[in-house]
């Protein structure tokens, strides 16, 4: 991972700010309340339950901001019955400051694509102070779903990965910058300063 230059700081991530995360994460859980993920998309494509016959597509982009990261373990945490403790809030903090990461949530081609999120590329993060590159990336599933096509559904794999990279020091213009699993390119750029 590469950390860019800096220019505009970004607001500090705390272990203050850390622990306001895990009890947002964790009241969402107690509640039995879907996880709030809206304020960190930066990319949802026009429908994401339908899909076109032949054709691959990115459903949604999340930005893994530090604080994001936090509220969504804590979440999960609450989700599987551990009890939210301070030691688990600063567990999360560790593994989330001076990170920033984008989950991509894609699905497949045809049903018989199963393997193609391990073909995306890794991804770039572009800004006015420089160029970064993706570390390893992190794939989750991908598991059977049906799409709408048409008047048809058809079976798609469906699926997620993250990318992730050192926290750029600056509120600025990003783009982040890969190449799906068929060749397609995607450039996205966002306001990385409208991101908590």
């Amino acid at each position: 991972m590469i950390e860019l230059a800096a220019c505009v700081t970004l607001h500090a991530f705390t272990p203050a700010l850390a622990e306001q995360a895990a009890r947002e994460g964790a009241a969402m859980a107690d509640a039995h309340d879907a996880y709030g993920v809206r304020p960190w998309l930066i990319y949802q494509s026009k429908d994401p339950l339908r899909a076109v016959h032949g054709k691959a597509g990115v459903d949604a982009i999340v930005i893994e901001t530090p604080y994001e990261r936090v509220r969504y373990y804590a979440y999960l945490h609450r989700l599987q019955g551990d009890r939210l403790t301070h030691a688990l809030e600063m567990q999360l903090y560790e593994q989330a400051r001076d990170r920033l990461g984008f989950v991509v949530y894609a699905h497949s081609k045809t049903a018989m694509d199963q393997h193609f999120l391990s073909h995306f590329s890794q991804a770039l993060l572009t800004s006015p102070s420089g160029t970064a590159r993706s570390g390893r990336r992190a794939i989750f599933g991908p598991s059977s779903d049906f799409y709408d096509v048409g008047t048809f559904r058809e079976q798609r794999w469906v699926g997620s990965l993250t990318y992730r990279f050192a926290s750029p020091s600056c509120a600025t213009t990003e783009t982040l910058h890969f190449v799906d699993g068929y060749g397609d390119r995607y450039a996205i750029r966002f306001d990385l300063g409208r991101y908590r």
